[in-house]
This record gives C-alpha cells, sequence and structure tokens, in this order.
C-alpha cells in the first residue's frame, strides 16, 4: 500500500517543533515513513511537489528539505495531460490549484493515502468526497490503516 506525502508534509520537521501539534504531526509523518519502508510499500512524489520545493525561498531549507524528498521517496508521478485534466476537475469541485495536482498525482499513482498537515485541504476533501484516495493528517494514518 503505497502512500503519497504531499508538499507540506516534507517540510514539517524543518517546522518549529515547540508547538506541540507540529511536532506530533512530524512524529507522525516519520513513522509512516518509515513503517512504510519496513513493510516494502512505497512512498510517491510528484512533479508537483518538486515544483513547490523549488520555490521555497530559503536556500539552506530549500535544499534540506528537498534532501529529504529524494531520499523519501520511491516512486515519482509524472504531471501527464490527464493529470492536469483531472486536476482541473478537482479545481471546479473547490480545490486549489496545488492540492489538485497532489490529489490527481495520488490518484494516478493508485495510492489509497495522501498525507496532509494542510487542514482544509482534508477538510473539503473528506465532506465532498472527492476521491477514491482518502486524505488525511499524518496523526491519522496509523489509526485509519494497517501499514
Amino acid at each position: 500500500m503505497d502512500i503519497y506525502l504531499d508538499t507540506c508534509c516534507y517540510g514539517r520537521s524543518f517546522d518549529d517543533q515547540e508547538q506541540a501539534n507540529i511536532a506530533a504531526e512530524t512524529i507522525a509523518i516519520m513513522t509512516a515513513i518509515d513503517t512504510c519502508k519496513i513493510a516494502g510499500y512505497g512512498i510517491v512524489g510528484s512533479e508537483a511537489v518538486i515544483y513547490e520545493l523549488d520555490n521555497i525561498h530559503n536556500d539552506d531549507l530549500r535544499e534540506a528539505v528537498i534532501r529529504f524528498y529524494n531520499t523519501t521517496v520511491t516512486r515519482h508521478i509524472l504531471l501527464t495531460a490527464k493529470v492536469y485534466e483531472r486536476a482541473s476537475a478537482l479545481q471546479n469541485e473547490g480545490l486549489g490549484i496545488m492540492d489538485s495536482q497532489h490529489l490527481a498525482a495520488a490518484e494516478a499513482a493508485g495510492v489509497k493515502f495522501l498525507l496532509t498537515t494542510d487542514y482544509d485541504f482534508e477538510r473539503l476533501c473528506t465532506k465532498k468526497n472527492l476521491s477514491f484516495v482518502k486524505v488525511i493528517n499524518p496523526l491519522t494514518i496509523l489509526t485509519e490503516a494497517i501499514i
């Protein structure tokens, strides 16, 4: 069972760990990654993640997050015309441009879960039941699935 992490998950461990929710999400993300690797499951990335990572303004942070991404991802999804078409349909349902690209890429990869720390993204996908891919916060992945 492969999982997809959106951009915010790759950057979470570089955020202020003094905040309890951020520290907890960081632990959950690392646990999900480690569990997938131990179980032989894949961690899917995409051109959408790379695009957002490339736009981090702080050079040192950008390099660190990209290095983490590169050592984490086991499979990479290209944003094909079909993925862009699906992303456009998701935008019509209210998702933002990047969130729609992440979800369309996750669908193209056939993953079961897309992890995000973006509460609005998670809430909208859940409310509208937009996809067979379950968009969830990393804190709930281990209660939602037996990885």
